[in-house]
């Protein structure tokens, strides 16, 4: 004798029955992927280009092409990174002599600060 279901159960096993995958639901493991390759390329270049420093949670100061005319000057404070560029453009004032600066032999400028202290 065969058992006979009951119309409720057969409902239910219409609802609860395993539906065929839908192959957008890939997608979204895709994008997953592509912003951890992108980050990953990221790390990279700056580390490549020795701009490591950038990454990390202190200040820092970049110089590049120091002493050309394409010189330019990248600083990082408070995880705010701001870039400079050297221009021909002069200022005019009037001001305190902070230190002296001095090219060595080897070419590499170093400069040494006043050891005064002023109060205006």
């Amino acid at each position: 004798m065969a058992r006979v279901r009951s119309g409720r159960y057969l409902r239910r096993s219409r609802v609860y029955r395993r539906q065929a995958p839908d192959p957008m639901e890939m997608m979204g493991n895709l994008f997953d992927v592509a912003i951890l390759i992108g980050v990953g390329f990221l790390i990279m270049s700056l580390s490549g280009f020795g701009l490591r420093e950038l990454l990390s949670a202190e200040d820092v100061t970049i110089v590049k092409n120091p002493g050309a005319a394409t010189m330019e000057l990248i600083t990082k404070e408070k995880g705010v990174i701001k870039r400079l560029k050297a221009t021909d453009r002069t200022a005019q004032g009037e001001g305190n002599a902070i230190g002296t600066v001095y090219r060595l032999d080897d070419g590499s400028v170093i400069w040494v600060p006043t050891n005064e202290t002023t109060n205006p």
